[in-house]
């Protein structure tokens, strides 16, 4: 299975098990083939190693979730491993997941968590 094809897995069970959630995925590099594509992508705000998967739900004391989806084989670039690193020191939850089961496991650990004092419902 690709990335895309698991990333699109993600968002359906998103849909159909957290209907309310709000999130956005970020077009990464699968849709930079040609220059013209990742010229366009740099200058809108683009940056290599952004997560792919934002959940704009604060919840157990965190501001947010981000999910690098990664295929069981696949690595996290040094790009993607200093996101994660940068999200979590600012208190943000961000992982690298490998796997449709691993991703689901962690959205619903971390939806079922009691909103973080002080953000808005």
């Amino acid at each position: 299975m690709s990335e895309a094809s698991l990333q699109a897995n993600v968002i359906k069970y998103l849909k159909l098990q957290h209907p309310s959630v709000i999130y956005c995925a970020s077009l990464g590099g699968q849709y930079q083939k040609y220059p013209s594509q990742r010229n366009k992508a740099k200058a809108t705000g683009y940056v290599a190693g952004f997560p792919d998967l934002q959940i704009c739900e604060a919840r157990g004391g965190y501001f947010g979730l981000f999910i690098e989806i990664k295929q069981l084989k696949s690595y996290a670039t040094k790009e993607q491993k200093q996101w994660i690193e940068y999200l979590n020191a600012r208190g943000y939850k961000a992982a690298c997941l490998k796997g449709l089961s691993s991703i689901i496991e962690t959205l619903d650990e971390y939806l079922l968590q009691p909103p973080t004092l002080g953000m808005p419902l």
